[in-house]
């Protein structure tokens, strides 16, 4: 497959650089590299020249992009030139996050092997190591779990290993959602599959479907697992005792509210995908909906904060 590279020199700062891979991943991008003033961005000949002109709009909206320029690069292979960029990430003797030909470590709790494709969610990025770090200071053994906002469903997928009771993921996008489904059965779990447009809600499954899901769950010796793809619309009658969710900022004051009505009084959430300076406005939102500050981590100014619910 034809790729083009897309070379901009700029001046931003370097949360603004992790924005505009945000925004060139939701345009088609695929992969990035990143230099002290240099983001080199990489999408198929196909997608670029069917999204041009919202790429053109995009980048010319970012004043500190001085320089511009796009190549068309030659068929390579880019799932070898992948690999040989992709470095598993260790948490101490916790955990490992890696990809299916790096070889799992002896030296922890933990193997999670997660292949990203394009889902966000490998642990590389500051927010989800922050998650990471506070299911290892407290894990949910016995709880029902969420993981809102999953992408890969490393988070519901750790959750699972450390004993959860049950583990419910979602996530918008159909890509992550088929990444998720995929993950998790990759890690051991008989991951039940709910796509768009699925008339069950997860707090109102009808009773042979959660008898199958318990069969599942004895069977393979794991908490039930279930992936769903949708928005936060689907969590209403749904309880749970900790949510996960690595979002961003907007998404999370949209959906604080549906997150409170599913937390168990005394549950645990965990919110992340935002900055420090974001963290007052997102505290006031939550108090409103009885949801109290506890604790916050916080890694190159990106946040994650725990709250309690009363």
């Amino acid at each position: 497959m034809n790729y083009y590279v897309v070379c901009l020199h700029h001046h931003l700062e370097d949360f603004a650089v992790d924005l505009l891979q945000d925004d060139l991943a939701s345009l088609g991008f695929e992969s990035f590299e990143t230099e002290e003033a240099l983001l080199k961005a990489y999408i198929p000949a196909k997608e670029y020249d069917d999204r041009r002109s919202d790429i053109d709009a995009l980048l010319a909206s970012v004043a500190e992009v001085e320089d511009r320029t796009d190549e068309l690069i030659p068929d390579r292979d880019w799932n070898a030139v992948w690999e040989s960029q992709y470095d598993p990430v260790r948490f101490g003797n916790f955990c490992l996050v890696h990809a299916p030909f790096h070889e799992p470590s002896k030296d922890v709790l933990y193997n999670i092997e997660i292949e990203p494709k394009m889902s966000f969610g490998t642990a590389h990025h500051p927010t989800t190591s922050l998650m990471i770090r506070f299911l290892e200071e407290n894990p949910p053994k016995g709880e029902d779990v969420l993981d809102m906002g999953c992408g890969t469903a490393v988070l519901g997928i750790l959750a699972a290993m450390q004993g959860a009771g049950s583990v419910d993921c979602i996530d918008i996008d159909e890509w992550a959602y088929r990444n998720a489904v995929e993950n998790a059965i990759r890690n051991g779990f008989a991951a039940e599959a709910f796509p768009g447009g699925t008339v069950l809600n997860i707090g109102s499954l009808g009773r042979q479907e959660v008898m199958q899901a318990m069969e599942s769950s004895k069977a393979c010796h794991k908490p039930r697992f279930r992936v769903f793809q949708g928005d936060a619309g689907l969590l209403e009658g749904a309880r749970y005792d900790r949510i996960v969710a690595n979002i961003n900022r907007n998404i999370l004051l949209r959906d604080m509210s549906r997150y409170a009505d599913c937390l168990q009084a005394g549950g645990l959430l965990y919110l992340s995908g935002f900055y420090l300076q974001d963290m007052e406005l997102l505290e006031q939102e939550c108090n409103a909906h009885r949801l109290f500050y506890r604790k916050h981590l916080v890694t190159d100014s990106w946040t994650a904060i725990e709250f309690y619910k009363k």
